[in-house]
């Protein structure tokens, strides 16, 4: 039996190969860059380190007797997180230390608060904070990206999003040319306030944290009395990597 070949059919069909190898290691060259792009926004490395000027309200029951929010207590003081070694889990994955400390102002001794983990993969960046895991970034970075930040623990799902994607931002001490913010949780009703968010740079990691729930009540003017709760603010003031 003898077998004919096209030689111009051979040639069409070799290009075509040919063309889709290429638009396949292109792809694959194109997705691990925007992957790493993304990771910019939570670099790891052993050594960096982020000072935080700290600052809590906590907000008493025991106002006065006109109901008004008087009886508060504001703390101000400083942490600093610094990446200490890795080590790599059951899952093949590098896992970061992070040792925290805290000091009540620049005159004071570093005191270690807390030991937490931090790991990076091509489809999200989390924390492990006193051994409970959330999901901090999700990729890709994207306006449409949704995901439960508590998807790895015991808590009710939180719907985390993003906001404001690739802009500039500033702390009022350092501006970064490229920040995304993730709002993990904004609720808001007659009765109480819960806003959850965090902002990160590219290529220095997170920049500021504001975790609010308070309860509320509306006076006859429209504005807002804060009967109870806790506010609180992260602001990054220095660092190093």
């Amino acid at each position: 039996m003898k077998i004919f070949r096209n030689p111009a059919a051979l040639c069409i069909l070799s290009l075509d190969v040919l063309l889709l190898t290429l638009q396949s290691c292109t792809k694959n060259t194109l997705d691990e860059n925007v992957t790493t792009d993304y990771i910019s926004f939570f670099p790891l490395k052993s050594g960096n380190w982020y000072i935080y000027n700290a600052d809590s309200i906590v907000h008493h029951e025991a106002d006065d007797v006109y109901n008004l929010d008087t009886s508060i207590t504001a703390y101000h003081f400083q942490v600093k997180e610094q990446i200490d070694s890795s080590y790599t889990d059951a899952t093949g994955k590098q896992v970061y230390i992070v040792l925290r400390y805290r000091r009540d102002d620049s005159l004071s001794v570093w005191t270690l608060m807390n030991v937490w983990t931090e790991s990076v993969d091509k489809s999200s960046a989390q924390r492990v904070e006193d051994n409970i895991r959330y999901i901090k970034l999700a990729f890709p970075i994207d306006s449409r990206s949704r995901w439960n930040g508590n998807a790895y623990n015991n808590f009710g799902d939180e719907e985390y999003y993003y906001d404001n994607i690739f802009t500039p931002g500033s702390t009022g001490i350092l501006d970064f040319d490229s920040t995304v913010t993730v709002v993990q949780n904004d609720f808001s009703s007659m009765v109480n306030k819960i806003y959850k968010a965090e902002i990160y740079a590219k290529y220095v990691g997170m920049i500021s944290k504001q975790s609010d729930s308070v309860s509320t009540s509306y006076l006859p003017n429209g504005s807002i009395l804060i009967l109870n709760g806790t506010e609180y603010r992260l602001t990054l003031q220095s660092y190093q990597q």
